[in-house]
């Protein structure tokens, strides 16, 4: 059933979704999980229909601008996204339409707004928490420190695209990656460039 979320726009991987699915099940239940950076919707419909399933809700954040590899004229740059009446790049209204889509506009909340600012209004104890956003070095290091302190205790970390080598892709995610084993998470499972990982304190 889930295997029909492949199918929407985006770059998870269909084994790193179902991963991110069965996690969310495991460990989310009448809470809530978190994810930065929902692009068009992907691995928010992975995520939340096991929220949906567990009855917990699902925060994604994204000011759907893009990230930088997504702008006018670079590698990810995606017609499809480019709002010309905006003049940029504008993935909500794909996500608007896969959450009514798939039935999960119930279970989903949108906040259109970048990591730093939903830091501030996002409450403690998420069950898990999904870091996909912008993977230049600051921005991911950002997004670790602002929210690594808000998953409770025996919840879970994802974080994507990590990957051993510079020429398998770039290296932000596989350093917060590592950092986060010296503070308190404990390794889980990997699956392809998803890594799921388990706060002990």
């Amino acid at each position: 059933m889930i295997e029909k979320f492949d199918s929407i726009k985006g770059f998870l991987d269909l084994n790193e979704g179902i991963a991110l699915y069965e996690e969310v099940k495991r460990v989310s239940e009448n809470n809530f999980c978190v994810e930065i950076g929902s692009y068009c919707g992907k691995s928010t419909c992975f995520i939340g229909q096991a929220c949906k399933e567990n009855k917990s809700k699902l925060i994604t954040i994204d000011h759907h601008k893009g990230s930088e590899e997504q702008q006018l004229g670079e590698l990810y740059f995606d017609a499809e996204v480019y709002d010309e009446k905006l003049g940029r790049v504008n993935t909500l209204p794909l996500l608007i339409k896969n959450l009514a889509k798939f039935d999960l506009e119930d279970v989903v909340k949108p906040l259109v707004m970048d990591s730093i600012s939903a830091s501030k209004i996002v409450e403690n104890n998420a069950d898990l928490i999904f870091i996909d956003g912008s993977h230049t070095f600051e921005s991911a290091e950002s997004d670790y420190e602002l929210w690594k302190n808000k998953i409770k205790k025996g919840g879970t970390l994802a974080i994507h695209d990590v990957y051993d080598s510079e020429d398998e892709g770039g290296q932000a995610p596989n350093k917060i990656f590592k950092q986060s084993l010296n503070e308190g998470f404990n390794f889980m499972k990997r699956v392809k460039s998803l890594v799921l990982l388990q706060k002990s304190n």
